[in-house]
């Protein structure tokens, strides 16, 4: 998961420029010849200085933006196999992108005027944070000033206390803030790659803050860095010892027969695997699935091609992995940034390394820095998922049968963002029409991970739509209206009815499962 997204787009995701794909090697000729006296993109702000209209660096930018173009379009270029053009494009951007004048000091006009009027400070501090960065982050510039956050102070604040811990995971309750509160808990599910408090950022910011103030009981998953013996742990084993496990937890510790299901990006699979599994061996668990940036369906990009071969799945593990076998959570972080590097690696290092600035401290940058390592098996069957279409597609086996997401009749609440580089939002519409209940969808204008961070503010805002979801998402987008309001406010009202009765708020814990230490817990913390 990446924080930023800060390219142009309209409410439908639709970029508002670029390389339109050609169908031949004449019309691609063609597009070429036509893109070549073009300007920045609206949305790029890293040639807005004034300098750039100046002789040299015009000559400079128009250079820039032909070999930029040239690059993009060549993804789309005749000989490019179509089940590859996503691949190609990804690389494209990143050679774009890394090529852009700003990244060095001569092709910054900002940056070299600010050695000047500092005399050369800027430089120096500039020298000092690059060798930083070499010495503690392998040369990755980093985002914001080290040690800006400290968790269970600023981050993964909310009172709260282990009440469940295993070599895989630990179970977090938090403190209610209310007298009552809703009979039905909430159980949030974080992916595997990510440690848990994207649910809980800073104060102000955190979604469990705002659900147990809202009167929720609410639990949350939190794994710990995999240990050697971990190497092997697949899904199925992941699904029976994670979120399984600690639905009973949640079930013992309130005595009640079910629980709302919270997940983001992977955990969202997760929660809706055990609302179907849960379904098909006839309990009750699952009262409600709440799936934010989540993809269930992986549509092929080339007519039925493959986007990974089995021999591209190990390589890529291979590449990925530490010497233990885990898959490497800083390596992994490394390539998703890669997806959104103007603003995820060549920002931070204009700021840090050119101007000598370190930016602005940011929960969202902390976090994302802060992965978890992924059991090779796991891994390779995540990355298979998305080959072989196994869950949309109803063959998937896990926990002891298949999943069938048309069983999961459970109501849910879907959120998407418009922005987002990692699940496009077409995605998730499509994985949502594959659940078996009501599903209320809604469409924030924010990234990957700047969509679910949605606190009640003026500028909030989602889209909402018709139900049943039509089958064209574009048909949905034209029919949906904009609601000034965080979706956070939205998904409360929405959980209340189907929450049962307010009853007396209880002491976190139960006699099975007392309460222990402390939240954000040990395994946030263990290496």
């Amino acid at each position: 998961m990446a924080p930023h997204d800060r390219e142009t787009h309209d409410w439908d995701g639709s970029e508002r420029s670029g390389t339109r794909r050609g169908v031949g090697v004449g019309r691609w000729y063609h597009d070429l010849l036509t893109t070549i006296e073009v300007g920045p993109d609206s949305g790029d702000e890293r040639f807005r200085d004034p300098a750039w209209d100046s002789p040299g660096y015009r000559f400079l930018l128009q250079g820039y933006l032909v070999w930029r173009r040239l690059v993009l379009a060549s993804a789309a270029a005749p000989f490019v196999p179509a089940g590859r053009r996503q691949q190609a494009r990804l690389l494209a951007e990143v050679v774009a992108e890394a090529s852009a004048p700003p990244n060095t000091l001569i092709g910054n006009p900002a940056a070299l005027r600010r050695a000047v009027a500092t005399r050369g400070a800027s430089v120096v501090r500039g020298t000092a944070n690059f060798l930083d960065d070499v010495l503690r982050r392998q040369g990755r510039p980093a985002k914001a000033r080290p040690g800006a956050y400290h968790l269970g102070v600023d981050l993964a604040a909310t009172p709260g206390r282990v009440v469940h811990r295993d070599d895989l995971m630990e179970v977090l309750q938090y403190e209610p803030r209310t007298t009552e509160v809703h009979q039905v808990p909430l159980l949030l599910i974080p992916a595997w790659v990510n440690k848990y408090y994207i649910f809980d950022l800073a104060p102000g910011r955190s979604l469990v803050e705002w659900a147990v103030r809202e009167g929720f009981t609410v639990f949350a998953v939190s794994q710990r860095n995999p240990l050697p013996h971990h190497e092997e742990v697949g899904l199925d084993e992941y699904f029976r010892r994670v979120p399984l496990r600690a639905l009973d937890v949640v079930r013992e510790i309130t005595g009640a027969a079910e629980a709302h299901l919270v997940g983001v990006c992977a955990g969202g699979m997760l929660a809706a695997s055990l609302a179907t599994r849960l379904k098909a061996t006839g309990e009750t668990g699952a009262a409600s699935l709440t799936l934010l940036m989540s993809a269930l369906d992986h549509p092929s990009p080339g007519e039925g091609d493959n986007p990974w071969s089995e021999l591209e799945i190990k390589l890529l593990t291979r590449v990925l992995s530490k010497q233990d076998g885990m898959v490497d959570a800083g390596r992994i972080s490394l390539l998703l940034d890669l997806l959104r590097s103007r603003d995820t690696l060549w920002q931070p290092l204009i700021s840090g390394w050119l101007m000598g600035e370190r930016s602005e401290p940011f929960d969202i940058w902390s976090w994302s820095e802060d992965g978890v390592d992924v059991p090779r098996l796991l891994f390779e069957e995540t990355l298979r998922l998305s080959t072989d279409n196994a869950l949309a597609r109803g063959r998937l086996r896990i926990g002891g049968g298949p999943v069938d997401l048309a069983t999961a009749t459970q109501d849910a609440f879907v959120v998407a963002g418009v922005r987002d580089h990692i699940v496009p939002w077409q995605t998730v519409y499509r994985s949502a029409r594959l659940l078996g209940g009501d599903v209320a969808f809604h469409l924030v204008p924010s990234g990957h991970v700047g969509g679910i961070i949605s606190p009640p503010r003026p500028k909030a805002a989602y889209r909402t739509g018709p139900t049943p979801l039509p089958v064209d998402p574009s048909v949905w987008s034209a029919g949906s209206v904009s609601r000034q309001e965080s979706w956070w406010q939205a998904w409360t009202r929405w959980l209340a009815p189907r929450s049962g009765p307010r009853v007396p708020a209880t002491a976190v814990g139960s006699a099975r499962h007392p309460a222990g230490a402390p939240a954000p817990g040990h395994h946030v913390r263990a290496r």
